[in-house]
């Protein structure tokens, strides 16, 4: 990386010296390769991808990549959650997402970024080159079907923003931002209740189209008649079929 805003980022040293046939061991045993954009590949496919890719890890509360910089790399989340946005002309920030693992972040068909990622809890990622991004894509079709598949994906979750935004009340959309938080992390554990990270609340607002104000008052609801706990460790669920009734009755 070329930019001094993305020093945040560390490659791991000894992942640049792994063998191929160690590389495809590490994505053999990986837990995402049935999940996200590696559920599409076959096992030869994934086997290319491993062969260049290195893995990458982001402290908390430091930048992946900005915005405007030239795209570079290609990246799936391994581990972790990632704030996305963008920034308007005026400066004002807009969270547009917020990035789990199995997600492919940038897109090997734009030359600049069209948004920036921060890592909010530690972070894992595979890391390409996109210029090695655009070679499977010559070399097999079906990368390019994949790829195709995570765009088609994109879309309907920019399609639920903004049907999601369209809601008046606030209820319906904090709880359904919460169960969606939730998802992220519950695929590894379908009986987990914890969310070990807190998301900022000016995110949270951001991301909803609210006010801080509203969204401090909507958790502390929450809270008080005891659908979740927020702690220092994160959030945990504790009426998850309460929570589901308010989502629902927007």
């Amino acid at each position: 990386m070329t930019s001094s805003r993305q020093t945040s980022v560390r490659i791991q040293k000894d992942s640049a010296k792994a063998s191929f046939a160690e590389k495809v061991r590490v994505c053999d045993y990986c837990e995402l390769r049935n999940r996200g954009f590696c559920s599409r590949l076959t096992d030869a496919q994934k086997a290319i991808l491993a062969d260049t890719a290195r893995l990458v890890t982001v402290e908390p509360n430091k930048a992946l990549f900005r915005q405007g910089d030239e795209t570079e790399n290609i990246y799936i989340v391994r581990n972790g959650l990632l704030r996305l946005y963008q920034r308007h002309l005026n400066g004002r920030r807009q969270v547009i997402g917020f990035a789990k693992p199995g997600d492919l972040l940038l897109s090997p068909l734009s030359e600049r970024n069209e948004y920036s990622a921060d890592a909010l809890d530690p972070v894992c990622l595979c890391h390409f080159r996109r210029q090695d991004f655009i070679a499977f894509f010559q070399r097999d079709p079906a990368f390019s079907a994949a790829l195709a598949i995570a765009i088609h994906e994109e879309l309907t979750r920019a399609r639920q923003q903004i049907a999601l935004l369209g809601q008046k009340r606030a209820e319906p959309k904090v709880a359904q931002f919460l169960l969606a938080l939730l998802e992220s992390y519950a695929w590894r554990n379908v009986e987990t209740t914890l969310v070990p990270v807190r998301v900022p609340q000016a995110d949270i607002a951001d991301f909803l189209g609210m006010t801080v104000e509203t969204v401090n008052r909507t958790l502390a609801r929450f809270a008080r008649d005891a659908i979740i706990s927020v702690a220092k460790r994160g959030i945990d669920f504790l009426d998850l079929r309460r929570l589901k009734q308010i989502a629902e009755s927007y």
